[in-house]
Parts: C-alpha cells; sequence; structure tokens
C-alpha cells in the first residue's frame, strides 16, 4: 500500500459566518484548506482565518467559474470541493484517507443527504450524488449560471464513497422560496442564452412531471410535510423557469406600449426581462 496522496479542500463563500465553522470544523484534519471569498460583508473571512484556512477574495464571476478558481489555488493535485452550508461527518476522515491511498478512480461521489426547516428530506431530494472529491489536472467544474458539477476528462472514471455529505440546504421556507427564485432567473438566463424557445406545452406540464417524479416515484410523502413542500416548490421552481424564459423573449404588446407613458426614469417600461 502506497503513502496517501495529499488532500486540498476548497470552498467558496459570500456571508456564510452561519455556516462555515461547521464546514471547517468537518475537515480539520485536512492538508491544505482554502477558501475563496466573492466580498462578504460579515465574519466570513475571519472565520476562515482563525481555522487555520488560507483565505483570498475574488470577485463573483459564477459558480463553476469560482469553484474552478478554488481548485487552481490548492496546493495538492486532489481537491474536496465543499460549499460554506455542506459538512462531513466524522467517519468521512477515514473514507477519503484510505481511498487517497490506494485511489482506483480520478474522482469520487458522496450522496448527500439535504435538509429543510430543521431536519432532513431523504426521499424528495434523493437520489443526489455529488462528484466533490477529485484530482484537478483531469476534472473540473462546469455547467451554466447554475447547477455546476464536476466533469471528468475520459477516459477518467468516477467512484462513490460511502460517507454521506450533509447539507444544510434551507433554514426555512422562505429561504428555500427565495434560493428558487434567484435559481429559475440564472436556469433562464442558461436557456437564453443557449438559444432555447419559450414552450406553453413544456411550462404546463413540466411542472407538473416535476411534482409527480419528487413526491410519488421517490416516495416525497415519506417525508411528511417536508416532503410536500419539496415537491411543491420543485414544480414551482420549473414553471418558473419557463416563465422567465417567456419573460426574455415575449414580445412587446403594442396597446400596453401606447397606454403607459413613458418617464425619464422609465424610458421602456415594457421592455423584455434582462437580469
Amino acid at each position: 500500500m502506497g503513502a496517501r496522496a495529499a488532500l486540498s479542500v476548497t470552498i467558496v463563500t459570500r456571508n456564510e459566518e452561519r455556516n462555515l465553522g461547521r464546514c471547517l470544523a468537518s475537515v480539520a484534519w485536512a492538508d491544505d484548506v482554502v477558501v475563496v471569498d466573492s466580498g462578504s460583508t460579515d465574519r466570513t473571512g475571519a472565520i476562515a482565518l482563525a481555522s487555520g484556512a488560507r483565505c483570498v477574495t475574488n470577485p463573483w464571476p459564477g459558480y463553476a467559474a469560482q469553484k474552478n478558481h478554488a481548485a487552481s489555488l490548492a496546493k495538492h493535485p486532489w481537491v474536496l470541493s465543499l460549499d460554506a452550508d455542506e459538512w462531513l461527518e466524522p467517519g468521512a476522515e477515514g473514507e477519503i484517507r484510505a481511498t487517497l491511498t490506494s485511489p482506483r478512480h480520478v474522482a469520487y461521489a458522496f450522496r448527500r443527504l439535504s435538509a429543510l426547516s430543521g431536519g432532513f428530506v431523504p426521499h424528495a431530494w434523493s437520489p443526489d450524488h455529488q462528484v466533490r472529491l477529485y484530482r484537478k489536472d483531469v476534472a473540473r467544474f462546469g455547467g451554466g449560471h447554475v447547477h455546476e458539477s464536476v466533469r471528468v476528462d475520459p477516459p477518467g472514471t468516477v467512484g462513490r464513497l460511502r460517507s454521506p455529505l450533509l447539507h444544510l440546504t434551507h433554514r426555512d421556507v422562505h429561504a428555500q422560496v427565495a434560493r428558487l427564485n434567484e435559481y429559475s432567473a440564472l436556469a433562464s438566463r442558461t436557456a437564453f442564452q443557449a438559444g432555447r424557445r419559450f414552450s406553453l406545452f413544456r411550462t404546463l406540464t413540466a411542472p407538473l412531471a416535476a411534482f409527480v417524479k419528487s413526491y410519488l416515484v421517490k416516495a416525497g410523502w415519506l417525508d411528511g410535510v417536508r416532503g410536500l413542500i419539496v415537491a411543491v416548490n420543485h414544480a414551482h421552481y420549473v414553471f418558473l423557469k419557463g416563465a422567465k424564459l417567456w419573460d426574455r423573449t415575449r414580445r412587446l404588446d403594442e396597446e400596453f406600449e401606447r397606454r403607459v407613458p413613458k418617464t425619464v426614469e422609465d424610458p421602456e417600461p415594457g421592455a423584455p426581462y434582462s437580469g
């Protein structure tokens, strides 16, 4: 058995003082920890430095780009990428150390267990396997403005770890709805930039399909009220993506243009959404 490969942990942050300490404590055993912050106004930076992590600031370029920038600052080829609201249980250290002693793959996925309003939701958000442990010379984050993921260069393969990745996803329903509003805007921007067209049929049917999949197929009903909330809000998120794509591509309404006076402060009251 060979020597264990050294490990760098990367974490991207912005105003994560409530979450970062938990995340950092769970990887205190790592050989190198780098926090890339995008302009926090709270104690995020101080918490990172107090833990012994390196903390650098980089303006926000998007999820995938920021995580790849963090990997470029890592001292070691093997990188464990975590979000500030994620953490590992104590048993993960031993499994990761053993894996890096004799790795059979170039990347490894965790089963992520996410929480809503003070409880985990094991069914409605399943399966959620996230590739987070990887060799940065043959893998990197890719994707649009949201829902980034690690992409592995062929012929590299991805293995799975038994240890779960825990995720304090939403502290309450208000936070979940706010996140869905933000993410649906980013997803619609990605679709718009890719040349995707609005579909009324898809906007009508896709939310229902999303609810059925989350609540019935994945047995979200076993998660109680949390499962119902997750399924309904996921359907709402799918609807919002379609509605916001329509908002980016809709035609100007001639009657609206005629009847709504333009002002110096609002010269284009009917202009399509561009956020």
